[in-house]
């Protein structure tokens, strides 16, 4: 005859609490290391900090672009950019507005932007003053004189293509070495950073 053996019906394992407390650990100790951190990391005046965040927003921007058919341009300024979107109702370039990025970010006085378009035709639109949509095309409708319309000078296509260029973050605090950074776009919309440089 066999002879049935009772089983054990404790089960190894975490509770709930055990869980809980681990987790409470982990972001005591997240914190802590963030206190830790010196503030130039995270600090609006630090151009590493500013490339991220323009990277960032500009993958946003191809996302939205992407989903909903809207073509998307960027329009820079010396310590500024803005994204716009072009209505074909109204025929003009207006201001995104937008609860899942940025539309206009304004850069500390210190840093300073400088755009530069790559490949030979977008080189040869730059040079002539062209734009990619016809100015033909770029008609005022009666009644819309006062909304002005932003001409972007890099393209967000809803086709997944991004005009290529690169954009330079330069930081004239007034210390004796400049710091600069500069982000590479290709046409693909994919982000390189170089190495940063120091003049």
């Amino acid at each position: 005859m066999f002879k049935t053996q009772l089983k054990n019906n404790n089960q190894d394992g975490f509770t709930l609490l055990e869980i809980m407390l681990v987790v409470l650990l982990m972001g005591m100790v997240s914190a802590g290391v963030v206190m830790t951190l010196p503030d130039s990391l995270t600090s609006e005046e630090n151009i590493d900090w500013q490339a991220q965040r323009f990277s960032t927003v500009l993958q946003f921007a191809e996302d939205e672009a992407l989903i909903s058919g809207t073509e998307l341009g960027i329009f820079f300024d010396k310590n500024s950019y803005q994204f716009v979107f072009y209505e074909y109702k109204s025929k003009k370039w207006l201001p995104v507005v937008s609860d899942f990025f940025e539309g206009h970010v304004e850069l500390p006085e210190s840093i300073n932007l400088t755009y530069l378009l790559s490949g030979s035709v977008w080189g040869e639109i730059a040079s002539n003053g062209d734009d990619f949509i016809d100015q033909e095309y770029l008609v005022d409708i009666e009644g819309d004189d006062d909304i002005p319309s932003l001409i972007p000078q890099v393209y967000v296509m809803s086709s997944g293509e991004v005009t290529p260029f690169s954009l330079r973050f330069s930081d004239s605090t007034g210390s004796e070495k400049q710091q600069t950074l500069t982000v590479v776009v290709s046409m693909s919309g994919a982000v390189s950073f170089p190495e940063l440089e120091r003049q």
